[in-house]
């Protein structure tokens, strides 16, 4: 493959990885969901993350554009149609990140550069790997009410937050999410619940472009998604459920380390 000079990327979290790594400079057009770090809001618009324009992105003539391959399907054809090169970039585990960004260096030729950076993330997941864990708490992770989803196997937010210390409850299918059952939730009994929302009277997070939910679970509180049905689960009698920000888990780049740092102590606090 030719020396990589124009990027274009469609995911926010590879747009996440690609400044981590030193290579915006490189990066002609991002979406409008593509809004970390605070840098990015100078670069070329193609669209949002759900539907990126394919005129916006043959006009910047990128060398490659990073898609994700489920959402971006059709978009993909297209441009293969003429004569662009995509990567499909979805992790499904936290190693997979570090795979994307090994890539991504050696596409660049900055492999020498990207190399230390990914081996610190590295380390601080391996730190998590060596802690000794008595007895995993048991963890839901809610991502919607209506029907209660939550991450399957095949979704790199059930491998974070297994290396965060987490139980989770097991399924059979391979998918990234998975509907569950009001009577599975029950039998699990989650210790602790976890969901993109808010505090009570903290401010609410930006919608995000394209979202066209009217409440969406990103501005609900606890006392917003659960009634009295809950009231038997171990998570709501020992109050710990638990609203966090979208930044801590929902992206697979490099803050999701942080993340899952973050969520371990919270498993594990005294």
């Amino acid at each position: 493959m030719k020396f990589t000079q124009k990027i274009i990327s469609l995911i926010p979290s590879v747009t996440e990885i690609l400044y981590y790594l030193g290579l915006e400079a490189k990066v002609v057009g991002i979406t409008e969901n593509c809004n970390y770090p605070e840098e990015t809001k100078f670069k070329c618009k193609v669209g949002t993350f759900g539907h990126p324009r394919l005129s916006a992105i043959l006009g910047l003539e990128p060398d490659i554009v990073l898609a994700d391959g489920a959402l971006h399907k059709k978009l993909i054809e297209d441009l293969q149609r003429n004569k662009i090169i995509v990567i499909e970039a979805t992790p499904i585990n936290v190693n997979d990140i570090f795979i994307l960004m090994s890539k991504l260096g050696s596409l660049s030729h900055t492999e020498l550069t990207v190399q230390p950076l990914i081996n610190r993330l590295r380390e601080r997941v391996d730190r998590l790997i060596r802690k000794s864990v008595v007895r995993r708490p048991r963890v839901f992770r809610l991502m919607s009410t209506d029907p209660l989803v939550t991450p399957g196997l095949q979704s790199f937010q059930y491998d974070a937050l297994l290396l965060a210390g987490a139980q989770l409850m097991d399924f059979r299918a391979n998918d990234p999410y998975v509907k569950v059952s009001w009577d599975q939730v029950r039998r699990f009994d989650p210790e602790v619940i976890l969901f993109c929302g808010v505090e009570q009277g903290q401010s609410l997070p930006l919608k995000c472009k394209g979202c066209i939910a009217k409440n969406p679970i990103c501005h609900r509180t606890v006392e917003d998604i659960l009634d009295l049905e809950w009231e038997h689960i171990t998570a709501f009698r020992e109050n710990r459920i638990y609203p966090v920000s979208c930044d801590t888990i929902c992206r697979p780049g490099p803050r999701l380390i942080d993340g899952v740092e973050k969520l371990h102590n919270l498993f594990y606090r005294k």
